[in-house]
């Protein structure tokens, strides 16, 4: 160790005593418990709090902080009862949360809660390494403390909302009680929820003050009190009214703003279980990174190997790409056309953004030149070049191009080889909505050389989640792909469906491992596509390999899911009308004529996801002597009148099916505010159910790792049989 490594160990040991001694001494108490890094101090009136500090404290740093507030109004050794410190500390060491201080006060009836933690906070930031001014301070609590965090948070105790924060500048509730008897500081201060609505209202250009804060709201939906009017759920909706956000309305839109979570008890678990988003949000917003409120994957392209010769001939294409919009050329440079091939190999495309297309659809920080749009609605060029070997075989080749949403143009060496859904070169989008369609086009043997080539991408997205999603991205020799179906677990076939006049319905079909060795009759589910799409859609999000990772966990009973396409020349049928009628009477009697299923409701099920999840209640409700459950995906409930049926319907009628519910906290058409009624329609009536909004949005990335769970509660004790129940 060297003279200046001794002075720091020496000068860090002096701070840290010096820490101990300033608790002893303002507290008259000593460390809470052996090995423990919490202390004692007084503040006001003689009242405690207790500091939970770093564990390994940096000469010199200032920490953020964070207040919980107590979970009965008043005393603050609960949290540590509860083992919060344990807690903390696993979160550090896991590395969700940076190292911050918690602070846990006693409050006093009687005194104004503002002069309580002016003081409180007087003396943290005297005796701790705290960072001073809100923006280094938040405050959260459990129960009460959650009512208390909101109400010291927006500065609401003296009865207004600030729009700047007075004290902290991040607030989150854990479960809190808005509304009961048991909060005693209600009568005198009033309920959140009045308070709040009353500055929130509509939004509008009123709205933006909200970005001065992040806020943060969970509870658990099987507690009466999260669907208490004016309790949390209220809250919650108040932050993603109204129905269709506007560019007025950060909240709704931004997870670095607002986020929040409803989800069942299994999910929930407690407060302890759930302390994780909260700080782990809380440290995004304390360092200013952005964040989107989903669990964070990295993907590491790894380029496959160039072959030059033979049937298995190939070049890799995926990996970086150049990437700009067309609003964004033409702020650039209002000269060049977006249109127009050769104009657009001209500019200086290589100093567009890089990005990596056919992993996943477009996301907020995809390319700066989307502006954080992820729903960017227009035209967009993908640019690279490539370098085909000397000697490469150029006969018979194939450009695959995986999917976009919706359609594309591609171009080589500045000359069209193919398009889906744009006919005209440098034309517009004909409105076919081939999103789902994979992309494969001829390479002409005289226009790939040996050396440099370019390659560019057209594509155009009309509304909601847009971009080039998915792969493969090569070159290839051309084959032969097709396969025996008979062979295959997962396939395609289809029917003349009566009620449709004879029109031919494709549905895809997965079956169990197994099926084909066993004699055994097993559960069937139908699970319905989205607006605009068909049964293919679940096949592209990867929601067989996900079932079949279920069933061989022993999650998920064997069982058969089929995934029909609607029919509807525009792929919007609402799955109502004759499209029900097909569904209910043509579908099931072919599938339970052609495959081993149960012919009983209790062993036939819905599921469904946005236009699909509406459609499957509207059929389930309208069907009880058909469907045993319904498993909704951030369904399209209102759209389908789904809803309003829905709450119409007794504990008696509800309580016939199954009812798995989930939807994102951010979803595009705030469908969440359907699910959250309906929630709480279930819990008031004490109808059984599994529900749950957490941070996501309106995209396979949000239903596919919840999937195992629902399948799962749907198809409970639903295991599959020898022989038929009558």
């Amino acid at each position: 160790m060297n003279k200046k490594q001794a002075g720091v160990r020496f000068l860090a040991v002096v701070w840290a005593a010096f820490t101990l001694l300033s608790g002893n001494l303002a507290g008259g108490g000593t460390a809470y418990a052996a090995q423990s890094m919490i202390r004692e101090l007084t503040y006001g009136d003689g009242q405690k709090l207790y500091v939970l500090l770093p564990e390994k404290e940096a000469l010199g740093e200032r920490y953020p902080s964070v207040y919980f507030m107590p979970q009965d109004g008043y005393g603050a050794r609960q949290y540590l009862e509860d083992g919060i410190e344990n807690r903390i500390r696993a979160l550090e060491e896991e590395g969700d949360i940076p190292e911050m201080i918690c602070v846990f006060p006693e409050l006093r009836a009687g005194k104004p809660l503002e002069d309580q933690i002016r003081e409180a906070i007087a003396v943290v930031e005297d005796h701790c390494p705290a960072g001073r001014g809100a923006s280094m301070r938040g405050v959260t609590g459990f129960s009460v403390g959650g009512y208390l965090s909101f109400l010291l948070g927006y500065g609401a105790a003296d009865g207004e909302v600030d729009e700047e924060p007075l004290f902290f500048s991040k607030i989150a509730s854990q479960d809190g009680d808005f509304t009961s008897r048991d909060n005693p500081f209600l009568e005198e201060y009033g309920d959140v929820y009045s308070l709040l609505s009353g500055r929130i209202g509509g939004f509008g250009a009123d709205g933006q003050w909200l970005g001065n804060y992040y806020t943060y709201l969970d509870c658990n939906a099987d507690s009466s009190l999260a669907w208490a009017e004016g309790g949390s759920a209220d809250i919650a909706s108040l932050f993603r009214e109204p129905g269709l956000a506007d560019e007025n309305s950060p909240s709704a839109w931004d997870y670095d703003v607002f986020a929040y979570s409803i989800r069942s008890s299994v999910l929930y678990g407690t407060y302890l279980d759930q302390l994780g988003s909260v700080l782990k949000n809380f440290a995004h917003a304390f360092s200013g990174e952005e964040g989107d409120g989903t669990e964070e994957t990295e993907t590491e392209y790894q380029p496959l190997e160039t072959i030059t010769e033979g049937a298995e001939r190939r070049i890799d294409l995926a990996g970086s790409w150049y990437f700009r919009t067309a609003d964004a050329l033409r702020e650039s440079d209002p000269e060049v056309s977006s249109e127009k091939i050769g104009e657009i190999l001209d500019t200086d495309w290589r100093e567009w953004d890089v990005v990596q297309p056919g992993l996943d659809w477009w996301s907020s920080d995809f390319a700066s030149c989307l502006k954080g749009n992820p729903y960017y609605a227009g035209y967009a060029w993908y640019i690279r070049d490539f370098v085909l070997p000397e000697g490469f075989d150029r006969k018979d080749l194939q450009l695959e191009a995986g999917m976009m949403d919706e359609a594309d143009e591609i171009y080589l060496n500045g000359k069209r080889i193919g398009q889906t859904g744009i006919p005209d070169e440098g034309g517009s989008y004909d409105g076919t909505n081939p999103w789902d369609v994979e992309r494969i086009y001829p390479v002409p043997e005289d226009l790939i050389r040996p050396g440099e080539n370019v390659l560019a991408v057209r594509i155009c997205n009309s509304n909601g989640a847009g971009g080039w999603y998915a792969g493969p991205i090569r070159i290839t020799a051309k084959a032969d792909k097709e396969q025996d179906s008979s062979k295959r677990r997962f396939y395609t076939d289809s029917f003349s469906s009566d009620s449709l006049k004879g029109q031919e319905i494709e549905y895809r079909v997965f079956l169990p491992e197994g099926y084909d060795e066993s004699e055994l009759r097993y559960p069937v589910v139908y699970m319905l596509h989205g607006y605009g799409s068909t049964g293919k859609s679940f096949e592209i999000a990867g929601v067989p390999a996900v079932l079949d990772e279920g069933i061989a966990e022993g999650k998920i009973p064997p069982c058969i899911v089929i995934f029909p396409s609607d029919g509807h020349p525009q792929k919007q049928s609402w799955w109502s009308g004759a499209y029900a009628k097909m569904l209910n009477e043509d579908l099931i009697s072919r599938v339970d004529s052609t495959l081993r299923t149960v012919n009983s409701r209790e062993y036939r099920f819905l599921a469904g996801e946005s236009m699909g999840g509406g459609g499957a209640y509207l059929n389930a409700l309208a069907h009880p002597e058909l469907y045993g459950g319904v498993f909704d995906i951030y369904g399209a409930l209102r759209y389908t009148g789904a809803l309003k049926t829905f709450l119409e319907m007794d504990a008696g009628q509800l309580g016939q099916f199954r009812h798995v519910s989930i939807c994102g906290s951010h979803d595009l058409y705030c469908f969440d505010l359907d699910h959250i009624r309906m929630g709480g329609h279930l819990t008031r009536l004490k109808v059984p159910h599994l529900f749950e909004i957490d941070s996501g949005e309106h995209s396979s990335s949000f239903y596919l790792p919840r999937l195992k769970d629902g399948f799962a509660y749907l198809l409970a004790g639903v295991e599959p049989v020898r022989n038929e129940r009558e």
